[in-house]
């Protein structure tokens, strides 16, 4: 044999050897038990740092699930030291299927990983066999294990088939694998793959048209496709084909209640209400609670508490609760039937345990799924004092004013609503009591400082109680000011980070112009991502927007609002801004593919912001709608008083 074969062979040998020990050492690192893990099993992690590259006596450790279903666990679980091992156990959920994680110490400066390109796993079993999804979980979690990879799509493509070689039926394998297939077709291979893709979804339709779960199925399959125009076209062929059954009767009046004429909606309903039977009865309950706000509205007491024992009947559904909430308020504000919002009122009280504070998910295999909130207890006590407000405000208009200020008393230490602290301040001057009214207004203040309806009673209120001078009210103001900021100040110690924003970004204005890396020099920077698609982005662009107003002039503050480029175009960006001018901020696109991963965004709206040496300090992930006005503002001021 050649001496050049020898080597190469010797070399094959020897790299194998590398691996092996590699796998073994990384084994020894960290272990999963059982090694197939069913539902309903205790999973145990554990993690040696001896036998890694953290430092002497490093520690806590956490797991963090970086792809995970287990919606009601943390992301981020922490570890216990037992005997020079740390280790984490869980019991998996019915409904589990793959998730990866990687361990980390409490700040992540120390990563341990399966590699470089990949992370640790759980696979799920049942007797010994996969189960189904696992592959198809695996698919999703390429990008967010191999974040820099240039063959993402052809893995998501090899695991898509795997799960399908398994379970040839898994419907949203199919639609997955299509939707890849698609991005890297010719045109006409593309209209074809496209047939197929609808040909599988008219199957799911039409394998149980009339039920829900199988029609939300049926909705997220366009979705995939990118045919969002069908969406309500299956509406359209259920209203027609089944207008009659509960889920006819049900999208039928999803569509007649975005009607804008009151008068018309309630007449249409009252045609509806004619086709009630046993068999499709339960999809009417949006058309009582639409009776029962137009009833209030229109303070027609007699036909809106016909309604009430309708929509309040105790039915196990976590979004109750908000409901009941919301038509406590709604009798509230417009002084009707007083005692049986009070009634209501105190059952949510009683309950408030149950109160559902975070995220929920409905899935047909599982029912209701609530995520786990680690800020659920302190969230809870906010709500209750929210519901005592409310019950001051209820028995202060039943004319019983010593019970109304006892509620007050035991509210007032922890509620944190504005609207609510406003309300009562306000009750308390109808009482004459602006003594009593001030500290509340400047609560209010404190949670509000960007309502200029609290500023403007607190500045009156401070007018009648002899502060006549316009530079101690605004002394007062300033004091305020202070309060909120350092509560904000407090938290950010704990939360704030430290990671380079990359060097190598491909972003352009609404002009094409680039974006240079050298702009953020020596300024602080906030980059929004957004997308036209993406609701909860363009509800808290007019919250953005005032931040933004009181900053544009400041040499310090740039704001990038940067279209993610997910699912949009240059062109969907540019369009979108054109229609708006009302928000007249500097609009980006990102052309780098591979940007939201490389920093780890995996929902937008994702706010980050960073510091004048370009490094990202706070990251804001999801819809916070008017908090967004406090909590950023703090962040920007934070951040110019730690460089000073």
């Amino acid at each position: 044999m050649p001496t050049s074969n020898k080597m190469i062979k010797l070399f094959r040998h020897a790299l194998l050897l590398v691996l092996l020990q590699a796998s073994l050492l990384l084994q020894a690192q960290v272990s999963i038990r059982p090694e197939k893990a069913a539902a309903g099993d205790t999973v145990t992690i554990s993690f040696d740092p001896a036998k890694s590259a953290a430092a002497p006596k490093a520690g806590p450790f956490f797991v963090d699930f970086n792809y995970s279903n287990f919606y009601e666990f943390p992301s981020r679980m922490p570890m216990q030291l037992e005997g020079g091992l740390w280790r984490v156990r869980f019991k998996l959920p019915a409904y589990a299927n793959f998730s990866c994680f990687t361990i980390a110490d409490k700040d992540k400066k120390f990563v341990q990983q399966a590699s470089d390109s990949s992370q640790y796993e759980i696979y799920v079993y049942k007797n010994g066999k996969l189960i189904a999804g696992n592959y198809l979980g695996k698919s999703y979690s390429i990008p967010v294990q191999d974040k820099t990879s240039d063959h993402i799509v052809a893995t998501q493509e090899y695991y898509l088939n795997k799960e399908l070689r398994l379970y040839p039926e898994n419907y949203e394998a199919q639609l997955r694998l299509i939707a890849l297939q698609m991005k890297k077709g010719s045109p006409a291979q593309q209209a074809q793959l496209l047939k197929k893709g609808l040909a599988v979804v008219e199957k799911k339709f039409r394998s149980n048209p009339l039920v829900e779960g199988n029609l939300n199925k049926v909705t997220m399959g366009y979705l995939i496709l990118g045919q969002n125009q069908k969406v309500d076209s299956i509406r359209q062929v259920v209203i027609k084909e089944f207008p009659d059954k509960k889920i006819g009767i049900a999208y039928r009046l999803n569509k007649l209640l975005r009607e804008q004429d009151s008068a018309t909606v309630v007449a249409k309903i009252g045609e509806l209400l004619s086709l009630k039977t046993a068999d499709n009865e339960a999809a009417y309950g949006s058309a009582y609670e639409y009776l029962f706000s137009y009833y209030v509205r229109h303070g027609d007491s007699v036909k809106a508490r016909k309604y009430l024992p309708l929509i309040t009947r105790w039915e196990q559904d976590p979004y109750k609760w908000r409901a009941y909430n919301d038509y406590v308020q709604l009798l509230l504000d417009h002084k009707l039937m007083l005692q049986e919002a009070s009634k209501l009122n105190l059952y949510l009280l009683d309950s408030v345990a149950a109160y559902p504070v975070s995220l929920i998910r409905f899935f047909p295999e599982t029912g209701y799924l609530v995520a786990h909130d680690p800020a659920k207890a302190d969230k809870l006590r906010a709500i209750k004092a929210e519901l005592m407000a409310n019950q001051g405000l209820i028995t202060a208009q039943l004319n019983q004013p010593e019970a109304a200020r006892e509620w007050f008393a035991k509210s007032i230490p922890t509620l944190q609503s504005a609207a609510l602290l406003r309300a009562v301040a306000l009750q308390y001057q109808q009482w004459n009591d602006p003594e009593s009214a001030i500290p509340l207004l400047g609560a209010a203040y404190r949670h509000a400082p960007f309502d200029p309806q609290i500023r403007q009673f607190l500045d009156s209120a401070l007018v009648k109680t002899g502060m006549g001078n316009a530079a101690e009210r605004q002394a007062y103001f300033s004091k305020l000011d202070k309060q909120w900021k350092q509560g904000y100040y407090e938290e950010f110690k704990k939360i704030i980070g430290n990671t380079p924003f990359p060097e190598d970004i491909s972003i352009v204005d609404m002009d094409k112009k680039p974006l240079l890396k050298a702009e953020f020099k020596d300024k602080i920077v906030i980059i929004d991502f957004w997308a036209t698609w993406c609701k909860p982005c363009i509800a808290s662009f007019p919250y953005l927007h005032q931040v933004y107003k009181k900053y544009v002039d400041d040499p310090q503050v740039k704001f990038v609002v940067l279209n993610s480029g997910s699912g949009n175009s240059w062109d969907d960006a540019y369009k979108w801004a054109q229609a708006n001018p009302q928000f007249d901020f500097p609009f980006y696109y990102n052309q780098d593919k591979k940007l939201s991963s490389k920093l780890e965004i995996t929902s937008i709206p994702t706010t980050l912001i960073l510091d004048k040496k370009g490094n990202i300090r706070f990251r804001k992930v999801g819809f916070e709608g008017e908090k967004l006005l406090q909590s950023l503002d703090a962040m920007i001021e934070y951040l110019k008083e730690l460089e000073r």
